[in-house]
């Protein structure tokens, strides 16, 4: 059974339990299972939401509600690292792959100065907090993030990109750093998503505005058109997600 057929199966068994009164959620559902989930339920005229632990999350819980105010399933963990090594996403979540620890149990992962938050399913919350001791060659300890979540946001840094037109196979090439034919392989294999939907066409236009994550390369926000060459070509502001 392929990845989507046990989605769409899931997603039954879940429907199922909710007709028989038990309300509870899945996830973490990454962006492409989220738009799967999202227009299949569509669809079937079922009621239902996503959830995170923040307002921009990217990996999200999947409720048959639209009010998720008495679940409680995800928990931010506050991971401080130890002297001054400079650890990415990639060594936090290896690390808390490291113990064990499915995919589908960790969330968004956000880098700030001297911590990462971490968003996990609650039942894990306290094993992670008791087993994970470092992090890439960092030692660490682990917290409950007890910020404002709706003020949390992911750390990006600005650059500029030259763009021959809005299509989006032509900005995956220029932020990639691609062919144009490798932007449409990533397309053709769902690894593109604008504004957390997946996106089919090359042609597709992207906006100011927009948001763009691109498996294996990173996440982007298109800013505000800086200006328009002498050849045409138009000069966005980008930012990159850490």
């Amino acid at each position: 059974m392929d990845e989507t057929r046990l989605l769409l199966s899931r997603l039954d068994d879940l429907i199922y339990k909710s007709y028989c009164g038990e309300f509870e959620g899945f996830g973490f559902l990454n962006e492409l299972e989220v738009s799967i989930a999202h227009k299949y339920l569509d669809n079937l005229r079922i009621q239902h939401c996503f959830y995170g632990g923040y307002p921009q999350a990217a990996r999200m819980y999947l409720y048959l509600t639209d009010d998720i105010s008495s679940f409680d399933d995800v928990t931010a963990l506050k991971i401080i690292a130890k002297g001054d090594s400079v650890l990415t996403h990639r060594d936090f979540l290896g690390s808390l792959m490291g113990l064990g620890i499915s995919r589908e149990c960790v969330g968004d992962i956000l880098l700030k100065d001297g911590f990462a938050v971490a968003f996990v399913r609650r039942e894990i919350s306290s094993y992670v907090m008791q087993n994970l001791m470092s992090v890439g060659r960092a030692s660490v300890k682990i917290e409950h993030y007890n910020g404002n979540l709706n003020l949390l946001s992911p750390e990006f840094s600005q650059v500029e990109v030259l763009l021959t037109s809005m299509r989006i196979d032509n900005f995956i090439s220029s932020v990639c750093k691609c062919s144009r034919q490798k932007a449409n392989d990533l397309i053709s294999s769902d690894n593109v998503f604008v504004n957390y939907s997946c996106v089919s066409r090359p042609s597709k236009s992207v906006d100011t505005g927009d948001t763009i994550s691109i498996r294996g390369f990173g996440k982007f926000k298109i800013g505000e058109i800086l200006r328009t060459t002498k050849s045409g070509r138009l000069v966005l502001s980008v930012a990159e997600y850490k």
